[in-house]
Formats: C-alpha cells, structure tokens, sequence
C-alpha cells in the first residue's frame, strides 16, 4: 500500500514535472513565436528607415539636377541677366514709339530755332536826314511801320521819301507825343497816303498842327489810339511792344513836361532789338529804370535829340546798344557829351546830320549804312 501511494506520488510528480515541461516548452514556443515577429518588424523598420534616408537623400541629388538659384530656368514673365544685356542697356535699347530723348528734343529744338531765323523776313530801318526833328520808317515783311513826322514843313519831303522806298501805305503810324518836330508834318502824310491804324498818348494836345491831324485822321475814319497801357502787335515776323507813360499827370513845376509823355516803342526780331524814345528825360528814364522793363538792345534811338543828361548816361550803361542813332542836324547838332559817353560804351554812334542811316536785321545779324 505504502509501496502504492509512493509509485502515485512519484507518477504525479513525474506527470507534475512533465507539464512543467510542456509548459516550458509553449512558453519557449511562445517567446519564439514573438521573437520571430519582431525580427520580421525590424526589417520593415529598417526598411522604412532606409526608404526615409533614400527620401532625404533624394532632394539634395534633385536639386543639383535642377542646378543652383542662379542656374536655374528663369521664369517667362522675367528676362534672364544674359537676354538683358544682349538687348543691351536701358540708354542702348529702342526708344518707345511716340517718346523722343532729352538729346533728340533739344536737337529738334535747336533745329527749330534755326529753321526760324532762317526763315523771318529781314527788317529794315530807315532815318531819313530830315533836320532835327525825328522821322523813322522801318519795313518788314510787306508791312510798315512809321515813328513820328517831323515838322510841318517835312510833310511832303516824307511822302516823297516813302514813295522813293517803294512804301504805298502806312500800316502803323505812331506819334510819340505832340511837339511840332515830332507830330508837325503828321497831318500831310495822313492826307497823302492810305493809313490803316494811328497810335498816340493819352493826353490832349494843341496848336493847328494838333488839329489838323485829327481832323485828317477822322476824314479817313481812323479815330487815334490814345494809349494808357502798353500794347503789342506784329509788323511782318518783327514783334513791336508799345509802352506809354505810367501817368498823364503834369506837375506843377512842369510846362514842357509832354516830352516825359512820349511813347516808348521796342521792337523786336530773332535775337534783335530795336529801341525808339521819342523825347524822354530825367525824370521818365529814371521812372523806366526802375519799372524793370530795361534790357540790352542792339539799336537804340537816343532820345531828344542827343541831349546829355545822367540818367540818359546810366540808360545807355544797361542797355549797352551796338548802334545809337540821334536825329538831329548840322545846325543842332548832338551834344559832344554824349557822343562820347555812347562811344566810351561802345556803341557806334550814328546821326542824321551825316546823312540817311539805314539799317537791316535779319533776326542774328544787324548790317549799317550810312
């Protein structure tokens, strides 16, 4: 019996023992089992890992297939610094249709100026010897323009004068103010040939002489301009600024003051500029200095006469004229003073006493005779 239950005992451990075994041998079979699956995920891992690394590895190899940012295709809607400077550089490429350069416009400016000057009618100055006492004819384009008509007596010797100069009408007669060797022979010569406009100062003058042009001027109808502002208008291609005095109002001290009322005309062709003062003294120079109106001329008619005075002195030192021309006589001639004062100005002084004067300009150049 006890022989029995030792066998039992020993069966049951050795049954014990070989579940053990069994049991050791799932849990081997088990760990096998696992291990085997993580082996196979380890490859995958490590083929994922590698595929990354080819992936990472991959962009750097792409880009220097594509190149570097500098070697790179340039995109369309840009020009590649190559394709630039084989169009060359913005002064080197074509200019815009309808867009000239600064170069080519003041080319064609100069151009221009030049075509112009070529093109004006040249003008003509005439002064007569008439004594002294002012008389001036100046021609351009087929036009004419007359400054002042001596005395009475001078009436049909400047008629005859016009005719000689081939002159048929007046188109601007202008009466720098109303002294008889200015405005004499004025109603002769509107009675004897066709003229179209007369200017005159504003300011009321008197005597036969006074009246006759008036009346001359009306049997024609032409009403005299009398002027308070300055006015222009052309003569031919020439450009002629009329300026009257700033006032009509005579001071106390002042009966012969109708000289200082006298009308300045300039007249001006190209680069020439003519200057006519009728009688002005002191006291309308000075005015005329200071009103800033004053420039550099190329004639200059001196006024009264060649009378000296200093601010005629000061006048001529602004305007520096190449010529001065004085309207006076033999008998009366220009005071020394002023011939000198012109010629230490450098300015060639010519004077009806010496006979007729005759000058043209054609815009850039001024001829004189005498």
């Amino acid at each position: 019996m006890r022989k029995e239950k030792r066998d039992q005992k020993l069966h049951i451990r050795l049954l014990a023992v070989l579940a053990a075994c069994v049991m050791s041998v799932c849990t081997i079979t088990g760990c096998s089992s696992s291990s085997g699956k993580g082996s196979e995920e380890a490859p995958a891992a490590a083929e994922q890992e590698a595929s990354e690394t080819e992936k990472e590895q991959e962009t750097p190899s792409g880009q220097e297939a594509q190149g570097t940012p500098a070697e790179q295709e340039t995109p369309v809607e840009s020009e590649s610094a190559t394709e630039q400077e084989a169009q060359g550089t913005p002064a080197e490429q074509e200019t815009p249709a309808g867009y000239e350069s600064s170069t080519e416009q003041e080319a064609q400016a100069v151009g221009e100026q030049e075509a112009q000057k070529e093109s004006l009618e040249p003008l003509t100055l005439l002064l007569p010897k008439i004594g002294r006492a002012d008389n001036m004819v100046l021609m351009c384009g087929g036009s004419t323009m007359v400054i002042d008509c001596a005395k009475e007596e001078n009436g049909e010797e400047i008629l005859e004068y016009l005719a000689q100069k081939g002159v048929e009408q007046i188109d601007i007669l202008i009466i720098t103010h109303f002294d008889d060797d200015h405005m004499g022979g004025a109603g002769t010569v509107v009675e004897g040939i066709p003229v179209k406009r007369i200017l005159v100062p504003a300011y009321e003058g008197s005597g036969k002489r006074y009246n006759r042009l008036m009346e001359a001027a009306k049997s024609i109808g032409i009403g005299p301009e009398r002027l308070l502002a300055d006015i222009e208008f052309r003569l031919g291609d020439a450009l002629v600024t009329v300026e009257p005095p700033a006032s009509y109002e005579i001071p106390d001290s002042g009966e012969d003051y109708d000289n200082n009322f006298s009308l300045i005309t300039t007249v001006v062709l190209g680069e020439n500029r003519l200057v006519f003062t009728g009688d002005i003294e002191e006291e309308r120079i000075s005015q005329w200095l200071e009103s800033g109106k004053v420039k550099k001329c190329d004639v200059l008619k001196i006024p009264h006469h060649g009378l000296y005075n200093e601010p005629l002195e000061e006048l001529v030192g602004v305007m520096q004229p190449s010529y001065a021309v004085i309207c006076d006589s033999e008998k009366s001639p220009a005071g020394e003073r002023t011939v000198s004062m012109l010629e230490e100005n450098g300015a060639q002084c010519l004077q009806t006493k010496d006979g007729e004067i005759t000058i043209v300009c054609d815009g850039e150049n001024i001829e004189a005779d005498q």
